[in-house]
């Protein structure tokens, strides 16, 4: 277990080297007047395990990812400061695939109908 916990100590520390303020409020830039400061949403996920093989010699592994979205902006001029949000994105992945299984259903080969006439049978009612 101890090269587990080698294994989390340094994912975990390597991330950490990740964090800082200026991960999540970016360098301000400025545009005619105005200072514009990026803020920046982080999200992060690990994993590891280890364990022995048939002779007993351990092994272990892990991985780790980051992940960062802007989200919003200060924004600095003569008037004062304000924050303005990020639009989300307008539409989710299962929004784009209900939006075109219209366009793909057209793409299908048309069933052809079949009409059977049924006569009047023999025999009357």
């Amino acid at each position: 277990m101890d090269g587990l916990a080698d294994i989390l100590k340094t994912i975990t520390g390597e991330m950490q080297k990740s964090l800082s303020a200026r991960t999540v409020v970016g360098d301000p830039i400025t545009v005619e007047g105005k200072t514009i400061v990026p803020l920046v949403s982080v999200g992060m996920g690990f994993g590891a395990g280890s364990g022995a093989g048939k002779e007993q010699d351990s092994a272990g592994g892990g991985g780790g990812g980051l992940g960062m979205k802007p989200v919003a902006v200060i924004i600095i001029d003569e008037h004062g400061v304000k924050v303005e949000r990020l639009k989300e994105p307008k539409h989710t992945l299962v929004e784009h695939l209900v939006e075109a299984l219209p366009k793909i259903a057209e793409g299908f080969p048309k069933k052809k109908e079949t009409r059977v006439e049924i006569g009047e049978r023999d025999g009357g009612d």
